[in-house]
């Protein structure tokens, strides 16, 4: 389920999700189709159901008598993109953990350092002890972390 929010939209579906906004209000079509070309290069980007829950609240909202612009929709498609992956989500059967101990689901892998010359941290002149970080090989695979870059860190 997830993987429908990592692909962005083809132009058949944007086509097809811009024809339904254009008669929910009232909008004549370009018979050139530069308009239509034009919205799908400023958000081609977005996934399919972002993109046509962002039309879906444009159609209902209270008032609207003009076609939206391309910022407009793409605001409402990122508004519902969140709601629409925590839906998205599956709930964990087992208690919390964390998934990777390495990194504590962070993404990133802390160590120490003794000092001396060209430490494990990379410093090639001698230097005082020290943490530090680096990119930790669970992130393509880790739920957690996953979710944190989809949600940001009040997930």
């Amino acid at each position: 389920m997830l993987t429908l929010f990592t692909k962005s939209v083809t132009d058949k579906d944007f086509l097809r999700i811009f024809n339904r906004l254009c008669v929910a209000l009232r909008e004549t079509q370009d018979d050139s189709g530069v308009t239509q070309s034009v919205y799908f290069d400023a958000l081609k980007d977005l996934p399919p159901p972002a993109l046509e829950a962002g039309a879906v609240v444009l159609m209902k909202e209270q008032g609207r008598r003009f076609f939206p612009t391309t910022a407009e929709w793409r605001t409402a498609s990122e508004r519902n993109l969140g709601d629409l992956l925590r839906e998205a989500v599956q709930p964990r059967d087992e208690p919390w953990h964390d998934e990777c101990g390495a990194c504590g689901d962070t993404g990133w892998e802390r160590r120490g350092c003794d000092g001396g010359e060209l430490g494990p941290c990379g410093r090639r002149r001698k230097h005082a002890p020290h943490e530090f970080a680096f990119v930790c090989t669970c992130r393509p695979t880790n739920r957690t972390f996953q979710r944190h870059q989809w949600f940001g860190s009040g997930a």
